[in-house]
C-alpha cells in the first residue's frame, strides 16, 4: 500500500479543493443542485448525445438509459457498480481489483477485448486484450448514458453488447462555483471507510473561458479475514482521482475543451471470499494507474458542425496473485493508446440529418508475466493500428411522423503480436519451421450496417425497430501456440476473424399522465457468430479459434412516475435467455449451455421523496433495491452463484447550500456469491461489501 506521506500529500490536495468549495461566504444561490422540494410532478427532460447530436432521451429510437448527476447524488453512488445494474439488461461485477466486468443483454466473454464500448466524454477507454473495463468514480459527473445493443456504426469495435458513455461536467463560464463532500462509514464485521471529494469551478473570463477542477481521495477498509495468516480485514482499497477540464469559447462558432484525468487505485486483496466471509489464500495485490488526456474542438458552420476529438491514455495495471494459493504470479502490464476522431454532423432538425466521420486508434500493450517458483518469464507485446470510416443518415417523412435511418461503418485493424520465446525452444521450433520468429502480424476488417425505423404517434410517444450489426476485432494467434503447433505437426490459423452479431430489436417509449410518467419496453434477439474461444487442440497445443454460435434474446421494461410533488418512483426489469447454439470441440461448450456469468432475471426499484420543513430546509428519503438471479458457468465447470438482493436506504436534510445524509448500504447484509464458484461449491467467490452504515456531508456555493 502507499506510504503515509503519499496518502497525506494526496489528501491535502483533495482537501484544498474541497475547502475552497465550502469556505467561501455562502451567500450565493446554490448551483447545479436542486433545492429541497424543487422537483415538481412533471419529469425532468433529459438531453442525451448518444447518437452524437443533442436529442431528448424520449426521442432516441434505441434502448438507452441515462443517469443524471441528480440521480447519482441521490443514490450516494461512488462508482458504476453502485447503480449501473438498475438499467434494464445490464449486469456488473466489481472484483475490487481496479477493473469491473460489465455485460449487456447477455453478451459476455472472458477472453479478448471488451464486448462493451466504454467512453469518457469523447474519449474511448477500452483496453487491449482485456474484457474488463477500468473503474471510474462518479463524483461530479454530468451524466452516464447506457446504450443497449450493438452500436457498431457510430462507436465501432467492441460495442457489440452496447456502449457506456461517461460524461463529465463542463466548466461553467458564468459563475464561480464549488462543491465539497465528506463521507465516513463503517462496514459490518469489517473496517471503517472514508472519502473526501471537492470541486472548484473557476471563471477565467466570463462567457469565454473557464476551468473545472475535481479531486477525491477514498479509502475503503476490508472485511475478509484470512484464517491462515491471521490477517483481519485484509481486502482494503485506496483510490485517488484528479480531474481537470478547461473550456475556451473564443467565438460563437468555436468551442475548445482540454481535459486531463488521473486515477490511482491500490488494493490489498480482492472481493473473493468463502461463504463464511473468510479466505485461506495469500493476499493478492493490485496497483492500477491511468492518465487520460483529451482535446475536443467543435466548430459550427451554417449547416453543419465539425468535431475533432483526440485522446491519449497511459494505463498501468500490476498485480501479484497466487496460483492454487501456493505459487506467486506477477503480471506487469502497460498500455499506451492514442485515438483521433474527426466527424461532420448536420445542424438543425430538417427532413434529412446526417453524421459522417473518420476514426484512427493506435494501441500498444506490453506485458511481463513472472512465475518465480519455476523461473518462468513471459514477455509479450501487442500492437494495434486501426482506422474506420462511418456515416449515418436519417430521413423524416409522412408529416414528420416517420424517421428512417441507415448507417454504415468500415473498420480495418492491423495487429502485431510479439513474444519472447525461450532460446532452446526457439531453436527447436525453427528446426521444424525456419520461418518462425515469435512474431505474428494479422490484418482484420469488418463492415457494419444499421437500419432503424421510428414512428411517432405524438411528440411524446414512439415505436421503433432497429436492426444492426456489432463486431469485435480479430486476434493474432499467440506466437508460442503457433510454434508448438509446428513442433507437434498441428495446423492452426495464424489469426482468428472478428466476432459479429446481428441484433433485431422492437421497442417503444413515451411520456404519459401529462408528463408525470415515462414507460419504455423492448424485445431483442441477438444472433452471435464466430465466437473467439481458446481450445485445446491436442494435449500439447492450446489455440484460439472462431468456434460456435450463440443467441441472446429477451425483454426489457422500465418506468418512472412522479405521482406526488417531490416523489419519484422508478422500476426496471429484464429477462435474458443467453445460450450457446453450437458445440465446440476441445472446450466445454455444448449446444444449449448458458453463456457464462449472465443472470437470467434482473430487477430494480427506487423511490426518492423530497419535502419541505420550511422555506429553507427540506427532508429527503431514498430507497433502492436490486435483484439478480443466479449466474452459471459450465464452460469452466463452475458451481452456480446465488441469486442476490441488495437494499440501500438514505435519509437526509437539505438546505440551500448544504445537505447531510445518513445511509445504510446493503441493509440486509447480502453475502451471496456475485459470480460462479470457480473452485468448487465450497470455494471462494466474489462478494459485495457487507452492510455499511455511514454519514455524508455536502456543501456547495
Amino acid at each position: 500500500m502507499r506510504s503515509s506521506n503519499q496518502v497525506n500529500r494526496r489528501l491535502q490536495a483533495c482537501l484544498a479543493i474541497l475547502l475552497c468549495g465550502v469556505a467561501i461566504p455562502l451567500n450565493v444561490t446554490a448551483q447545479e443542485t436542486e433545492e429541497p422540494g424543487e422537483s415538481g410532478m412533471v419529469l425532468e427532460e433529459v438531453i442525451v448525445t448518444a447518437q452524437k447530436r443533442d436529442e431528448r432521451l424520449i426521442d432516441v429510437p434505441i434502448s438507452i438509459t441515462a443517469f443524471t448527476n441528480t440521480m447519482m447524488v441521490d443514490t450516494g453512488a461512488a462508482q458504476l457498480a453502485d447503480f449501473l445494474q438498475t438499467a434494464p439488461g445490464v449486469s456488473i461485477v466489481d472484483s475490487q481489483s481496479g477493473t469491473q466486468n460489465i455485460q449487456i443483454r447477455g453478451i459476455n466473454s472472458t477472453y479478448g477485448n471488451a464486448l462493451v464500448g466504454y467512453y469518457l466524454d469523447e474519449l474511448p477507454f477500452t483496453l487491449v486484450g482485456n474484457t474488463q473495463v477500468p473503474d471510474v468514480r462518479t463524483y461530479d459527473l454530468e451524466r452516464i448514458e447506457v446504450l443497449r445493443g450493438p452500436q457498431g456504426t457510430l462507436y465501432g469495435d467492441g460495442s457489440i453488447g452496447g456502449t457506456i458513455r461517461i460524461l463529465t461536467r463542463d466548466p461553467d463560464l458564468a459563475e464561480f462555483t464549488g462543491d465539497g463532500d465528506l463521507t465516513g462509514s463503517s462496514t459490518s464485521d469489517g473496517d471503517s471507510n472514508w472519502a473526501a471529494k471537492g470541486m472548484l469551478n473557476l471563471v477565467l473570463k466570463e462567457d469565454v473561458a473557464g476551468l473545472r477542477l475535481v479531486a477525491s481521495e477514498e479509502q475503503y477498509g476490508g472485511w475478509i479475514d484470512n484464517t491462515v495468516s491471521g490477517v483481519e480485514d485484509q481486502n482494503e482499497r485506496d483510490i485517488s482521482n484528479f480531474r481537470g477540464k478547461f473550456r475556451w469559447v473564443p467565438t460563437e462558432r468555436l468551442d475548445i475543451i482540454l481535459s486531463a484525468w488521473h486515477t490511482e487505485e491500490e488494493a490489498l486483496g480482492d472481493a473473493l471470499a468463502l461463504d463464511d466471509g473468510t479466505t485461506t489464500d495469500p493476499v493478492p495485490e493490485y496497483d492500477t494507474e491511468y492518465d487520460l488526456y483529451g482535446a475536443t474542438i467543435r466548430y459550427s458552420f451554417e449547416s453543419f458542425e465539425l468535431v475533432s476529438a483526440s485522446s491519449w491514455m497511459d494505463y498501468t495495471g500490476d498485480s501479484v496473485t497466487w496460483i492454487a494459493g501456493l505459487f506467486e504470479f506477477t503480471d506487469l502490464t502497460d498500455q499506451d493508446i492514442f485515438s483521433q476522431e474527426v466527424r461532420l454532423a448536420s445542424n438543425g432538425s430538417g427532413s434529412f440529418r446526417w453524421t459522417t466521420g473518420l476514426f484512427y486508434r493506435e494501441m500498444d500493450r506490453h506485458t511481463v508475466a513472472l512465475l518465480p517458483a519455476f523461473a518462468i518469464t513471459q514477455d509479450l507485446n501487442l500492437k494495434s493500428d486501426s482506422y474506420a470510416v462511418f456515416g449515418e443518415g436519417t430521413w423524416t417523412i409522412l408529416d414528420d411522423k416517420l424517421d428512417l435511418t441507415m448507417g454504415l461503418r468500415y473498420y480495418e485493424d492491423d495487429r502485431l503480436y510479439q513474444e519472447d520465446v525461450d532460446p532452446f525452444l526457439l531453436d527447436l521450433i525453427q528446426s521444424i519451421d525456419p520461418t518462425f520468429t515469435g512474431t505474428v502480424d494479422e490484418t482484420f476488417d469488418n463492415t457494419s450496417p444499421r437500419f432503424n425505423a421510428a414512428y411517432r404517434f405524438s411528440d411524446d410517444w414512439n415505436v421503433y425497430a432497429n436492426v444492426a450489426e456489432g463486431f469485435r476485432t480479430g486476434q493474432p494467434q499467440p506466437a508460442l501456440s503457433l510454434g508448438l503447433a509446428a513442433l507437434f505437426g498441428v495446423d492452426i490459423p495464424s489469426g482468428i476473424e472478428p466476432e459479429t452479431m446481428w441484433s433485431y430489436e422492437l421497442g417503444t417509449k413515451g411520456l404519459f399522465l401529462d408528463g408525470r410518467a415515462m414507460f419504455e419496453a423492448a424485445l431483442f434477439y441477438n444472433d452471435w457468430e464466430d465466437l473467439q474461444v481458446p481450445v485445446l487442440v491436442t494435449q500439447q497445443v492450446r489455440a484460439l479459434v472462431n468456434g460456435g454460435t450463440a443467441v441472446t434474446q429477451g425483454i426489457e421494461v422500465g418506468a418512472t412516475v412522479s405521482p406526488l410533488e417531490g416523489l419519484s418512483l422508478q422500476f426496471a426489469g429484464s429477462y435474458t435467455d443467453a445460450e450457446f447454439t453450437e458445440s465446440v470441440a476441445g472446450i466445454n461448450i455444448n449446444d444449449g449451455d448458458q453463456i457464462p456469468n449472465v443472470p437470467e432475471i434482473l430487477l430494480s426499484a427506487t423511490s426518492t421523496y423530497r419535502w419541505r420543513f420550511s422555506n429553507a430546509l427540506g427532508g429527503f428519503i431514498y430507497g433502492g433495491i436490486q435483484y439478480a438471479s443466479e449466474r452459471t458457468d459450465t464452460l469452466n465447470f463452475a458451481t452456480d452463484s446465488a441469486s442476490t438482493t441488495r437494499l440501500d436506504v438514505r435519509l437526509g436534510v437539505e438546505a440551500e447550500v448544504w445537505s447531510a445524509f445518513v445511509f445504510i448500504d446493503n441493509l440486509t447484509n447480502e453475502d451471496g456469491a456475485l459470480a460462479p464458484y470457480y473452485f468448487g461449491p465450497a470455494g471462494p467467490a466474489t462478494r459485495m461489501r457487507p452492510q455499511t452504515v455511514g454519514l455524508q456531508l455536502r456543501a456547495w456555493f
